[in-house]
């Protein structure tokens, strides 16, 4: 599955093996944890321009805890993914998904932009690695920013003030978002 977001956690931890560039962030990145209602997320999910789907299920839904699996899949990982307030406004529908796989050690998770799931649809977007590695160097996010001759990994601290800068368009690939359409699938 090219889109799903199951593969965009399983890029970022290529990027780390291959040395592209790479931002990433501690778990607790994000205001306070988005309360989920399973009704909204429990589920099969496809992108709509694929054939496969993934499941995702809620397993906490005050800490904004849920775990995306790809049923089939011999060597299925879960991938928990902690869906955190990214606003104070309410109005805001977008929130920070922060990525890892359920078992792996933490060191440094993969961070996503989503839009709350709402009426079946669900959009995510990549961050611009680029745009944040620069924005770290220029002292508008706080981080840190390793260089590397394939590219800079960043580690984003969570910060208030990140969370709000974050929020303006450069810091993300807005042109394109993964959008899923929840689907009755018997697995």
């Amino acid at each position: 599955m090219r889109t799903a977001l199951r593969l965009l956690a399983g890029a970022m931890l290529a990027c780390v093996l291959t040395a592209c560039p790479e931002t990433t962030v501690n778990d607790d990145f994000g205001l306070k944890p988005a309360a989920l209602k399973a009704a909204d997320w429990n589920g099969s999910w496809r992108p709509v321009d694929e054939h496969d789907a993934v499941r995702f299920e809620v397993t906490d839904a005050r800490q904004g805890l849920l775990v995306l699996t790809e049923p089939g899949k011999k060597d299925d990982k879960p991938i928990e993914f902690a869906i955190r307030r990214a606003s104070t406004d309410a109005k805001v529908k977008l929130c920070f998904a922060v990525a890892h796989e359920r078992d792996a050690k933490k060191t440094g998770e993969t961070l996503f932009l989503m839009r709350e799931a709402a009426d079946g649809v669900l959009f995510t977007w990549n961050i611009n690695h680029d745009a944040v590695a620069a924005a770290i160097k220029g002292g508008q996010l706080q981080g840190t920013v390793k260089p590397d001759k394939d590219g800079a990994h960043s580690h984003l601290d969570s910060t208030v003030g990140n969370y709000a800068k974050l929020l303006e368009p450069q810091f993300w690939n807005w042109s394109e978002p993964t959008c899923m359409k929840q689907v009755s699938v018997r697995f």
